[in-house]
């Protein structure tokens, strides 16, 4: 290099923290006073500060582009002039001194999957490296040149479908169309954005690599009108990738017709399930209000009418029990009801709707399911206790013991006839002769002499 090249490097390379830096020529060292104005064959050493682990560092866009030729070593790399850092996917590209924390993603699928390489040059199989994590980066800078040139270059071939043996990339189409590969021929920024988006939107997802790239390659052929370089390709990027997407679109909504009509019947399923439910939860709540008056108007009965009949408390404690095992019944019947729609949705899980998240299914299926389940357990629970209660109630009204009909004084004298129970009772007191003397009615206690 000449002298003034060798200045303007010495002082990059001294405000980068290198040290003993030594300029030198044929006839050796050369102070410092004079390396301005010295000619041709000027040679520079200098000694490399210490870098961190896990960083790389560049001075020129010679050092770069070297780099650039090699697999990535580092996830960061120390560019000299960069004013900005930029992000890729898998490598981060950041002035001199920039130590923030960087987390490099997985890199993209393998390229060769899609591009058959029949020349020397091809994508590469590292196309993290050159895919932004934001299409808004600014990488005009122009130390940054080397890489951005790369970039294009390697995207771009990723987006073809063949790579000929003269390095031309072919889109099959119809019609085929060819492009000439260069790495220093150098695009638009919207067209790089373009080239930016379109390879994220192919590489995105592995699963759909092949199909997106061959939809993206076909509207490529369709929209450029005839051969030419790296920059006529990238310029019908954008509506090459417009297209794209709507067959795309169109082609998973076809696909998804049965996963429609699925999910569909899984919501009719859903909705007549929680039907039957409600409406058995209506049953058990009508049951339930019978049971409750029918038990009431049995305690009425037992309390206001006579009981001098043998039947009348077995027959009000029987029909206590009929109507608690039909209350029983109903809840039987919605328990077992409940179990087999469990079994019939764990067998639906699996075979019918297996391409359902659990998230989805849960929020479509289960929580509904289990809503309507609570509210029937609620109510089963409200109407046991109850008819328990009135049954209890019940039993110890209709079967209690009834007042003494007979008293007898302890002289003979006197007798004392009643009917009735203890808190509703009439009396007579009879002669010995059998004859009334008095007749009584009343609810309290009465006492003999």
């Amino acid at each position: 290099m000449t002298g003034s090249e060798a200045e303007h490097l010495r002082r990059l390379i001294e405000a980068a923290g290198w040290t003993r830096v030594i300029a030198s020529d044929e006839g050796g060292e050369i102070p410092r006073d004079m390396l301005a104005g010295s000619g041709k064959g000027v040679r520079l050493t200098a000694t490399r500060p210490t870098l961190p682990d896990g960083i790389e560092a560049v001075l020129t866009r010679a050092g770069l582009a070297a780099l650039l030729e090699r697999g990535p070593v580092s996830s960061v790399v120390w560019v000299e002039g960069l004013d900005s850092v930029i992000d890729t996917v898998t490598v981060r590209y950041a002035p001199w001194g920039t130590t923030d924390l960087f987390t490099p993603g997985p890199d993209l699928p393998n390229p060769v999957r899609t591009v058959r390489v029949l020349g020397a040059d091809g994508p590469g199989t590292y196309l993290g490296r050159w895919l932004l994590r934001s299409l808004e980066t600014d990488v005009t800078s122009p130390a940054f040149k080397p890489w951005r040139s790369r970039a294009a270059s390697r995207l771009l071939s990723a987006l073809a479908q063949e790579i000929e043996p003269d390095g031309r990339l072919l889109v099959r189409g119809p019609p085929p169309t060819r492009f000439s590969l260069g790495d220093d021929e150098d695009i638009s920024a919207d067209s790089f954005a373009a080239t930016q988006a379109a390879v994220s939107w192919v590489y995105e997802n592995d699963r759909e690599l092949e199909n997106k790239h061959g939809l993206l390659a076909a509207e490529i052929a369709r929209t450029s009108l005839c051969d030419g370089g790296l920059a006529a390709l990238a310029a019908t990027l954008r509506l090459a990738l417009e297209g794209a997407r709507i067959a795309y679109n169109f082609g998973v909504t076809q696909q998804s017709k049965d996963t429609l009509k699925a999910l569909s019947d899984l919501r009719k399923a859903v909705t007549d399930d929680a039907a039957k439910l409600s409406e058995t939860t209506r049953s058990l709540a009508t049951a339930i209000v019978g049971a409750v008056f029918g038990n009431i108007g049995l305690i009425v009965a037992r309390l206001t009418l006579p009981t001098n009949g043998v039947f009348v408390g077995p027959a009000a404690m029987l029909l206590g029990i009929v109507l608690a095992i039909y209350v029983g019944s109903i809840i039987c019947s919605g328990g077992l009801y409940i179990s087999i729609q469990r079994d019939l949705r764990r067998d639906w899980r699996w075979r019918l709707y297996r391409f359902l998240g659990d998230d989805e299914y849960q929020r479509m299926v289960e929580h509904p399911a289990t809503r309507g389940e609570r509210l029937f357990c609620v109510t089963a629970l409200t109407g046991i206790l109850m008819t328990i209660l009135l049954l209890v109630a019940v039993y110890f009204i209709a079967l209690r013991e009834p007042f003494p009909k007979t008293i007898t004084n302890l002289s003979g004298n006197v007798t004392l006839e009643t009917s009735g129970t203890h808190d509703d009772r009439q009396s007579t007191l009879l002669h010995p002769s059998g004859a009334p003397l008095v007749k009584n009615s009343s609810k309290a206690a009465q006492k003999i002499p």
